[in-house]
């Protein structure tokens, strides 16, 4: 139980309902609309009301509650029954049921790409390993099914959720919300909007989605538990580095992780823990480097020359990296930082791929449980992810909206590697700010019927399906 009087429960119930608000009300049409919610243009209008009245109901924490306590019993045997099939078989129903509603909508630079590997391109600088195996893909496919490049591209996305599922799986076996909590991870985690990056998303942010889970798993694993080392967590985000360069906002929460296996500033004026953490330090730097570096003497062994590489040229069309501060001066650029049209765009980008995770996060920020824990090492590892992918949604300029009459929505993949940080932090508080028992469990069903109902219908939207 929570600590009595305890609002927390009713302020996200709160939040959650302002939530469902959104999806029953607003116009979702891109790309004036509110294309945050655009998923529920697959749902008729006669069922969009009683879905969102029924997750509303949820909402309220009397109703969760008393679901939570008459369903517990058929909910354990439920998972018994369920955890006697291998985690593999469950992965590769996923992966089969991804195929099978994989995105028939092309979003910013699917078309490119397909172009770009289908007339000899084997690597590029900003994902080098996504590319590497998209052409990898390509050519073996081409060369034994017939495959074009776009389905190729799809296969692969759908292959990187088995990577997703495959560290959700890891992360639930590690019990970080003790018993039931495995339902809050697959509930939460397995249903933000960036999940659609598995479903034959044919764009290049899929593998990098997957090895940012894969990264943080082992980073919290590494803060939590000082016996574990924490050379793997940076070996998995070199990796991901080295799949693409935007990885690079996940950054901070390594130096964090390992401020926390040493006691932080404090522990490092301690001789024998500061030995022992630059020890560790020069491990994991030497893990996370040795990714990249292999493709580095790999690219310049096959002859790729990075002739005319800067910063500039992860600016997009314009060579202009981050959205104007005054005023547009390129046709790419469409409103300045701290603009109407530009927090419009940043808020339903969040609407749309981390809605439940966010608020979840930020409830989470002003509670302790009662024995007075209010954060443990994750804690601060997730916020650095967190706060790195979030300034990324910000500030980078989204210049392949222009090009397209969604606006916005062109561009959400780009950006949808926030959703995995903010969703994780925000079950990181259910573990430190909340006890164990009915509240949590009552929170928990409540922001998985929500995150269901928003993430569903997105799916079948990219699929194509209308009812």
């Amino acid at each position: 139980m929570t600590r009595r009087g305890d609002l927390r429960p009713w302020l996200f119930a709160v939040g959650l309902l302002g939530l469902l608000g959104v999806h029953w009300i607003a116009d979702p049409r891109p790309p004036d609309g509110v294309w945050g919610v655009v998923g529920m243009l697959a749902v008729p209008p006669w069922l969009r009301a009683p879905a969102c009245g029924l997750a509303a109901l949820l909402a309220l924490p009397p109703v969760a509650r008393a679901a939570v306590r008459s369903g517990r019993p058929a909910g354990r045997r439920l998972a018994a029954t369920l955890g006697r099939a291998p985690a593999g078989a469950w992965v590769a129903l996923l992966v089969a049921v991804a195929w099978l509603l994989r995105s028939r909508t092309a979003y910013g630079d699917g078309g490119h790409i397909v172009w770009e590997i289908e007339h000899g391109q084997w690597i590029y600088y900003k994902e080098p390993l996504d590319r590497l195996a998209a052409a990898l893909f390509y050519h073996a496919g081409h060369a034994l099914f017939g495959w074009g490049a776009a389905t190729a591209i799809a296969v692969l996305s759908t292959l990187a959720g088995a990577l997703f599922w495959l560290a959700l799986v890891r992360l639930a076996r590690s019990r970080p919300l003790g018993e039931g909590g495995a339902f809050a991870i697959w509930g939460l985690l397995g249903t933000t909007g960036a999940t659609a990056l598995f479903f034959g998303h044919v764009e290049n942010y899929s593998l990098l989605a997957a090895g940012a889970l894969w990264t943080l798993v082992l980073l919290l694993e590494a803060a939590v538990d000082p016996g574990r080392p924490l050379w793997p967590a940076a070996a998995a985000f070199g990796l991901t580095f080295a799949t693409h360069l935007s990885a690079a906002w996940l950054a901070a929460a390594l130096p964090v992780a390992w401020l926390v296996r040493h006691g932080g500033v404090a522990g490092l004026r301690v001789p024998e823990r500061r030995r022992a953490a630059q020890a560790e330090a020069l491990r994991a730097c030497g893990a996370a480097a040795l990714p990249f570096g292999l493709v580095v003497v790999g690219m310049a062994l096959a002859g790729f020359a990075p002739s005319g590489f800067s910063a500039a040229t992860f600016g997009g069309g314009d060579g202009r990296m981050f959205v104007p501060l005054l005023r547009p001066e390129t046709v790419y650029e469409r409103f300045t930082m701290f603009s109407l049209p530009h927090l419009r765009f940043f808020a339903n980008e969040l609407l749309l791929v981390a809605p439940v995770g966010l608020l979840l996060a930020v409830v989470g920020a002003v509670g302790r449980r009662s024995d007075g824990r209010r954060s443990d090492g994750g804690t601060g590892v997730l916020i650095a992810a967190a706060v790195g992918t979030l300034l990324y949604a910000f500030v980078f300029n989204p210049d392949m909206m222009v090009a397209s009459p969604l606006g916005g929505l062109n561009e959400w993949d780009l950006f949808a590697l926030l959703a995995t940080p903010v969703t994780l932090l925000g079950l990181w508080w259910l573990r430190t700010a909340m006890d164990e028992g009915d509240d949590r469990d009552a929170v928990v069903l409540s922001a998985t019927a929500a995150s269901v109902l928003h993430a569903l219908p997105w799916l079948l939207f990219n699929a194509g399906v209308r009812f």
